[in-house]
């Protein structure tokens, strides 16, 4: 089984430059050179949370953000509490469902219309595979990394069972092969929560928040070795998460991805389906992953 830390503070950037990497200028205003277009990203929060309807976000269970802040696409920032949540489930085969690190949360009235939902990235996920997304750090800053497998990981301390991305920061300078150089990102302490997200036809959709990492014994993620990152991957709970607005008279906002995966990804395509029915992935070596 692999088990993941629960911790990270601001990430690391390869080739770290505030003109690219900055979501906000000095003076709070969108960066006009930022990596993400801003324009889509009014329902990404202040803080470790994603609006998915005028009325819910999801954030990483262990952080538990309860207040959170958006910039509507009028500029004003608007912050809102949350009133109640729930921690989503994940089914195990032949075990009892187990609670997951995605929490869901109600929000006390709508959110401005200016504020808009991100929609969630759902259909063959496992098409997510070798595909470049975006992941955003405590410090409103973002880079870019490949997606490398999708698994089940548990924190070191237990618990916490949850459909994920995997992705390493690998870059030459730590012997990494598969890194894209400048941008490589990879999360740290305080990161959790925070989004990932990808493009799709000129669409930003939600792949997650960030869950953990996973450094080799030896290694210090902090001085640029190479180690892996996770982020829950929010699109096998679509079920889950469409009862449970459905329930408040909402419907989420989501966006298809549907290119067609190789061979050796057809396998887990089939065991996610439409739910979350994967086993946990084993290794020799017992990972531990710690929240970021």
């Amino acid at each position: 089984m692999l088990w993941i830390h629960s911790h990270s503070s601001a990430a690391i950037i390869n080739g770290l430059n505030p003109t690219l990497h900055d979501r906000f200028l000095s003076d709070g205003t969108p960066n006009p050179s930022f990596l993400v277009d801003e324009s889509q990203l009014s329902g990404v929060a202040l803080q470790p949370a994603i609006l998915i309807t005028p009325r819910h976000y999801v954030t990483a269970a262990h952080v538990g953000t309860t207040e959170v802040t958006f910039r509507g696409t009028d500029g004003t920032e608007r912050t809102y509490q949350s009133i109640s949540s729930q921690k989503l489930l994940t089914s195990l085969p032949g075990q009892p469902a187990v609670g997951s690190d995605i929490q869901l949360h109600t929000l006390s009235s709508d959110v401005d219309p200016s504020i808009m939902p991100v929609p969630i990235v759902v259909g063959e996920l496992a098409a997510l595979l070798g595909q470049t997304f975006f992941a955003f750090d405590a410090q409103g800053r973002a880079g870019r990394n490949v997606i490398d497998g999708l698994q089940i990981v548990q924190f070191d301390s237990g618990g916490s069972d949850t459909v994920t991305i995997q992705f390493s920061y690998d870059t030459d300078t730590n012997g990494g092969t598969g890194g894209l150089g400048r941008d490589e990102i990879g999360l740290l302490g305080g990161d959790s929560g925070n989004a990932a997200l990808i493009e799709i036809d000129g669409q930003i959709g939600l792949i997650g928040t960030h869950m953990g990492i996973d450094v080799p014994e030896g290694s210090n993620a902090g001085a640029g070795d190479r180690y892996d990152s996770f982020s829950t991957l929010v699109g096998a709970y679509e079920d889950q998460l469409s009862s449970l607005v459905s329930a408040q008279g909402y419907s989420l906002r989501t966006l298809s991805i549907t290119a067609v995966p190789e061979p050796a990804t057809v396998g887990f395509l089939l065991a996610v389906g439409a739910t979350v029915s994967l086993g946990r992935r084993r290794r020799n070596r017992s990972p531990r992953v710690t929240a970021s």
